[in-house]
């Protein structure tokens, strides 16, 4: 069986988007494992990573998301493990979930030194599993450098086999600085180039129903308009009239951030082709301007924060793959067949 551990040097590299890239361009019938978790979601009930739950619906695996995932918080994992000690645990789960499968995918947490006090950082998975560590790198030259020359250091003073590098979110403007820059201090280096994956703004923009998650917000109207995708968040501080002149205003996909109270701003965002509405301060307005949201299939969603609070929390939501993220999916398998070298891969 190949296993491949997939890590990162730094939080939001995109794991995931390599981690199912590779996948989706595979022959191979692959399995997932994260055994450290650090994107909670509650769904029926019950609290799962959400990029379990990706790689479940995409690959069409016929396991429980659950048993993909041993834990989040390091003190719940601790516990879990302390039993039969982090290695047997990680080992029975991984046979478990592996069984028929001719390679599997496995990914480290946040970075590649998370999880360390608990042995399931990158390096430690590669000492217990085995296979090749794809580390993915993301940021400015400089930065991409020292991350991944400080991490090789790291995987060479054990057993782990760094396989090689992805350069991930490559701007056009950085194209030549990967040719100039990054290949030639990888190569001196001794560390293998893997190929790169360019920035796609769609991979970026977070979907409606994300924010609903990601603020445990209450939907109060418009479901079938979840999956809409957010272009530009406003915040409705201005009076209706004052609003439709703005350009930015008559935007598609426009996420207003307003309270219940504001129904001449609501009234008309119900009109502009707006993504979803956030009313704070669990303030709601009339039922027939939501029976309206619904008929339109707008979101709208109810905080109990303020306007300023409510809008800082949005401002620091990273887009994340959803399991119904199809378009995602196609773009995703299209940009890592194109630009990552597979064959030297599998």
């Amino acid at each position: 069986m190949k296993k491949l551990i997939i890590t990162s040097t730094r939080t939001h590299a995109g794991k995931t988007t390599i981690g199912t890239g590779i996948a989706l361009n595979s022959d191979m019938k692959c399995g997932y494992f994260k055994p450290l978790g650090d994107k909670p979601v509650y769904t029926k009930k019950t609290l799962l990573d959400r990029d379990t739950e990706v790689f479940n619906e995409w690959l069409g695996l016929d396991i429980d998301p659950n048993d993909c995932c041993i834990g989040f918080e390091h003190e719940k994992v601790s516990s879990s493990c302390k039993l039969a000690g982090a290695d047997e645990t990680l080992k029975e789960r991984f046979a478990n979930i592996s069984e028929g499968k001719d390679m599997m995918i496995i990914e480290s947490g946040r970075n590649y030194t998370f999880g360390s006090s608990l042995c399931m950082d990158a390096d430690s998975l590669g000492n217990t599993f085995g296979g090749d560590i794809i580390l993915v790198a993301q940021g400015d030259a400089r930065l991409v450098i020292d991350k991944v020359i400080g991490a090789a250091k790291v995987f060479r003073s054990t057993d782990s086999k760094l396989a090689g590098v992805i350069v991930n979110k490559l701007k056009d403007e950085d194209r030549q600085m990967l040719d100039d820059e990054i290949i030639p201090a990888l190569e001196e280096e001794n560390i293998d180039y893997l190929g790169y994956v360019p920035h796609a703004m769609e991979l970026e923009k977070a979907k409606v129903s994300l924010v609903v998650d990601k603020l445990h917000a209450k939907l109060v109207a418009g479901a079938g308009g979840l999956e809409k995708q957010i272009q530009k968040v406003m915040v409705g501080a201005l009076s209706a009239d004052a609003a439709l002149r703005m350009p930015a205003f008559q935007n598609e996909g426009k996420m207003l951030i307003t309270g219940g109270d504001r129904v001449d701003l609501i009234l008309v965002s119900l009109a502009e082709d707006t993504a979803g509405i956030i009313l704070t301060n669990n303030v709601l307005p009339h039922p027939r301007i939501l029976s309206k949201a619904d008929q339109l299939n707008v979101p709208v969603m109810s905080v109990p924060m303020d306007t300023y609070t409510t809008a800082k929390m949005v401002e620091h939501i990273v887009a994340e793959l959803m399991p119904a993220d199809e378009d995602k999916k196609e773009l995703i398998r299209n940009l890592v067949k194109e630009n990552v070298m597979l064959d030297k891969i599998l």
